[in-house]
């Protein structure tokens, strides 16, 4: 219809050009003019001219005719007519073959899009699988040490001697480092020579007292001198023992403050020291999930610094507030670390264990397809792929939970489910 109302709308443009060259000589020259830009045009687009023949069902022979040497279209399409008649429908066919290159590119085309839509898809598939699924909240921490000490001393001093470095590892009450004691030693020595004196004055005064030869207040203010300055002995004795820097917990020295020679005075801090046997790993939990996370859970850290190693603890405690601030509130897991590798500062991923079903439907996690929130499988019936709605439920690793959609022992698939349609063919093949 279209190509039709193209010869008839040509055939009038061409019929007005003819008429109003009839009229005046000025008007044929002009349109003479137009006839020569357009067959110059029709010469210099041979594409334009080509598309327009197709149009019209002409040759652009036929139709450089029309337009440069002004013959009727009329004529033209009347002479195709009629040698179209004569032909056979096999030269027809044959001629619009010849005429229509980019028809015959559109049909081969077709018929090679024809061929791959009927020809099965290869696929890969698994089979719904009917197991244990595990819940987990997942969150990430740095580790800490259960237990750290800051070691400070408790006495003035020069430091003379240091026992231990960073990283070495120390019991209880073991020795770190050593003070000057020479100045103690003397004050002791000095306090001792005193307290033998006033001890003698006390006992005198205590015999004379007994006698009533001496008031109560003179009894009492040698009593007071004595016992004043065994007080004081026992102070320096104190000291002196205090001169040698000692571990306060079991644990390994990660930070050495002093040096040989520094000048300490009572409260300055020398060492540092953790305990790693157990370590922790705090996280911040929003409170959404306040009912889920309880103390006793099993808990799993993984750490990247020691080649993804996974290790085991429990939920040591689990904070009773929300911090309005965040919203969140405090979760603290215990990791336990026998072999020592884990060391306070590494970066944890860790998951919380809060729930578990047994024969749950499980299906692999890459056979869903989620679309505009609505989650798919493609499942192998009869050799077709049949798509299906399901509902997911739980996802551990690779295998997710399916509420409903599917039942044990369904096919689906796995590999070459991009872009499929609903109830293709498809080919099983193996990976």
């Amino acid at each position: 219809m279209g190509r039709e109302m193209g010869k008839f709308a040509l055939g009038v443009l061409l019929a007005c050009v003819f008429v109003s060259c009839a009229k005046t000589g000025d008007q044929v020259a002009v349109e003479a003019t137009r006839s020569e830009q357009i067959c110059s045009a029709a010469k210099e687009s041979r594409k334009a001219v080509a598309s327009k023949a197709r149009e019209l069902g002409m040759s652009r022979v036929d139709l450089g005719k029309v337009v440069c040497e002004g013959l009727p279209l009329e004529q033209i399409m009347k002479a195709q007519s009629d040698f179209g008649k004569e032909r056979s429908p096999g030269e027809q066919n044959r001629k619009k073959s010849e005429s229509s290159p980019q028809d015959k590119k559109i049909e081969r085309s077709a018929k090679t899009a024809a061929q791959f839509r009927d020809r099965p898809i290869p696929v890969a598939v698994a089979q719904v699988t009917i197991g244990r699924v595990d819940a987990f909240y997942a969150s990430s921490a740095s580790l800490q040490a259960e237990e750290e000490a800051s070691v400070v001393a408790r006495t003035e001093g020069v430091v003379k001697e240091l026992f231990v470095e960073e990283g070495d590892d120390v019991s209880l009450g073991a020795p770190l480092a050593q003070l000057d004691t020479r100045r103690l030693e003397l004050e002791v020595a000095r306090t001792r020579k005193n307290l033998e004196s006033l001890e003698r004055a006390y006992l005198r005064a205590k015999q004379l007292h007994e006698g009533k030869m001496i008031s109560s207040d003179a009894y009492d203010q040698a009593l007071f001198s004595f016992e004043s300055e065994r007080a004081s002995l026992n102070l320096q004795l104190y000291e002196l023992e205090e001169a040698t820097i000692k571990a306060p917990i079991e644990g390994f020295i990660t930070t050495r403050y002093i040096k040989l020679g520094n000048t300490l005075r009572s409260g300055d801090q020398a060492f540092e020291i953790k305990r790693a046997a157990i370590v922790e790993a705090t996280i911040n939990v929003p409170e959404k999930e306040m009912l889920k996370l309880r103390a006793g859970q099993l808990a799993i850290a993984s750490v990247d610094a020691v080649d993804g190693s996974e290790f085991k603890g429990i939920v040591d405690r689990v904070s009773p507030e929300v911090d309005p601030s965040t919203g969140t509130f405090r979760v603290t897991v215990s990791l336990e670390n026998q072999s020592n590798r884990l060391k306070p500062g590494m970066f944890a991923r860790i998951r919380i264990r809060y729930d578990t079903k047994e024969n749950a439907v499980l299906v692999a996690r890459n056979a869903v397809v989620t679309q505009k929130s609505e989650n798919t499988v493609f499942v192998v019936r009869s050799g077709r792929a049949i798509r299906q709605v399901v509902v997911l439920g739980y996802v551990m690793g690779d295998k997710v939970e399916v509420l409903n959609g599917l039942v044990e022992g369904d096919q689906v698939v796995v590999t070459g489910q991009g872009g499929m349609r609903d109830k293709a063919l498809v080919r099983i093949v193996s990976l």
